[in-house]
């Protein structure tokens, strides 16, 4: 038997190609007819043209007049979902005001569970649609001795899935595999999923087994190079979305990651290369983005411009794009156009700080104070050896440079921050009090107060630590301020196990005032809060979702803990060994913040050499 697709040759017996697993059919061959059976047929058929056309008018009506029995039945079943979705909605949303007015929960805890759990459902339904498209081919390369064994585990993952249970359906799935080692549709399907779920180490498990079997296959290829990407390996990722691409030239996704891997490591003329082709073969906004961010990097400001209008065109609401876009307009001193752009990404996300601080930088940025001459240098030198983990070095260089300009808070914040991580806690608390000394901007000013409450935490000291939050509520009443006051104020409470109640309201507020890019933190102290009242369903929920958007080393564990107090011990464990590969303990936050900090001062002191300019000439 001929496959119709590839035409290679299988033996009688077979249903599925040995060698593209396509479905192999059996076409029948065309009819003859004699000629005294074709003029038996035409005497037989006496009928006139309009008896004809009569007969097929009339089936044509009978066909017509069904359909729109069809169609009207629809109609009718579809108005009595409306109405009854309708009537549910009008009755959770009755319960949401009822629940409010008793201070059981806000309406942004509702929203974020609403959506989490909205998430996991549709996850749901992709794996169960995912899995339906490849199950008959893992049957079909099935080679082990268990057969009857094999097909039942899938026969009951199914069930698992049609039953929105996808990590029932993995287990089983996983148990078929050990049957069959070398069914390299099975393994790739489960390494892909626990890929797509985060879980990078069982992945890489399966997508190496795929690649071992199957060398040529080009979607374990693509996801294995995308997840050595995320574990850091970029020598690794690139070789193999390098193979991918030899395998099929036609594909967006390995030109893609190879040009965010080149980025990534400065390297912007292959990065250049390898975008260009990706976009020629799939116009994404986040493809041109990042051309765009390249040609930014390079100094072409024309062709930035042009990369961050294609990504907008596509994409009205980047508000990446948007913001780059206004960096640009603001280096070519199209000021007007600058700041229409800053102001349209601040609507679309007000709370980031970072489009507040481009907006208000045409308000005067008095109070800056660049770091220039020596100790420029010297900053450089320990934001490098801190980033390769030379911290004693880094620190050391830190304070040489605090010595050449003692006042300057760009210098002591990072100081400061690095001090925090590594349980230098008196002199982080010494340096974050000298910084709000100088009543800094606001957004260094809430990295100060998150280092000097940190540091506090660390040494015990909760009245202090308190004190201090007051203190940041009174003087800054920006939503990101706030948002950062009363995160650190709800993990304190909730570390003292006094007062839940309030930390429970804290947390609820912070959520409420937090900006997008730091929503994982407020939900981190949500499900920790939720933990100590030992409401541990609530507490998984909120962790589960705070990890999903940022994983770090403290909201791991205490998700961990959360899944060990649900009786979760199996994901308890695993949650655990992905905690433990985060370096730094408590590490997010601060980090986050600096990040900011760092891009804000970048954006001031390109405004402050514009205008020494301005004034020289």
């Amino acid at each position: 038997m001929l496959c119709q697709t590839c035409s290679a040759y299988n033996d009688d017996e077979r249903e599925y190609c040995y060698r593209c697993q396509n479905k192999l059919l059996v076409l029948s061959g065309v009819s003859s007819f004699e000629e005294d059976e074709i003029e038996e047929y035409e005497e037989e058929e006496d009928l006139s043209l309009d008896e004809h056309l009569l007969e097929r008018v009339s089936a044509i009506e009978e066909i017509v007049k069904r359909s729109a029995e069809t169609l009207r039945s629809v109609v009718d079943a579809v108005q009595k979902h409306e109405r009854a979705i309708f009537i549910n909605q009008t009755g959770l949303l009755s319960i949401k005001e009822v629940l409010e007015k008793k201070n059981v929960l806000t309406s942004e805890e509702v929203v974020d569970l609403w959506e989490s759990k909205m998430g996991e459902q549709m996850l749901a339904l992709e794996k169960k649609q995912r899995f339906t498209e490849r199950k008959d081919r893992m049957v079909s390369l099935f080679r082990g001795e268990k057969r009857e064994r094999f097909l039942l585990l899938v026969a009951d993952s199914e069930a698992a899935f049609d039953a929105f249970d996808p990590d029932r359906g993995m287990k089983h799935l996983e148990e078929a595999f050990r049957l069959d080692r070398d069914n390299y549709e099975l393994s790739f399907f489960l390494g892909e999923m626990f890929f797509n779920d985060g879980n990078l180490d069982r992945a890489k498990s399966y997508l190496e087994r795929t690649l071992e079997v199957q060398p040529d296959h080009f979607d374990a290829a693509v996801f294995y190079g995308v997840l050595l990407h995320e574990r850091q390996d970029l020598k690794g990722a690139e070789r193999w979305l390098r193979r991918a691409i030899q395998i099929s030239q036609e594909s967006f996704l390995p030109y893609f990651s190879l040009g965010a891997i080149y980025a990534r490591k400065g390297k912007l003329l292959r990065a250049q290369k390898f975008l260009e082709k990706a976009v020629q073969l799939e116009a994404i906004p986040q493809a041109y983005y990042l051309l765009g961010t390249i040609f930014y990097e390079k100094g072409q400001l024309e062709r930035s411009i042009r990369s961050f209008q294609a990504a907008l065109k596509l994409d009205p609401d980047y508000e990446e794009a948007i913001y780059h876009l206004g960096l640009c307009y603001l280096d070519r001193n199209w000021n007007r156009k600058a700041i229409e752009c800053f102001q349209e990404a601040l609507e679309l996300n007000p709370n980031k700080m970072e489009y507040q601080q481009a907006v208000k930088i045409y308000e005067g940025v008095s109070g800056h104070v660049p770091v220039e001459g020596p100790a420029a240098q010297v900053v450089n030198t320990a934001e490098s050896l801190a980033s390769e983990g030379k911290y004693t070095e880094a620190i050391d260089h830190y304070r040489r440079a605090v010595d050449e300009e003692p006042d300057n808070v760009n210098i002591l914040l990072p100081y400061a921050l690095l001090c925090s991580h590594l349980d230098m806690n008196g002199e982080a608390i010494s340096m974050a009090r000298r910084i709000l000394k100088h009543r800094p901007a606001e957004m260094v000013a809430a990295a100060a107060y998150t280092t000097l409450v940190e540091a506090l935490r660390a040494e015990g000291n909760y009245k202090d630590a308190n004190r201090a939050l007051e203190e940041m509520l009174n003087d800054y009443t920006s939503n990101y301020a706030k948002s950062i006051a009363y995160y650190e104020k709800a993990y304190n409470l909730a570390e003292m196990e006094e007062s839940l109640d309030e930390a429970l309201e804290s947390a609820q507020l912070a959520l409420r005032y937090s900006p997008k890019e730091l929503k994982q933190f407020p939900l981190a102290a949500l499900g920790w809060v939720y933990f100590k009242r030992r409401d541990f369903r609530s507490a998984v929920d909120f962790l589960s979702k705070s990890a999903e958007l940022g994983p770090t080393a403290t909201n791991l564990m205490h998700l961990g803990m959360a899944l060990l107090e649900s009786g979760e011990k199996d994901r308890a464990r695993q949650v655990f060994r992905r905690a433990k590969s985060f370096k730094i303990k408590g590490a997010g936050l601060e980090e986050k913040m600096l990040e900011q900090v760092r891009s804000a001062t970048k954006l001031i002191d390109r405004l402050h050499a514009r205008r020494r300019k301005v004034a020289k000439s």
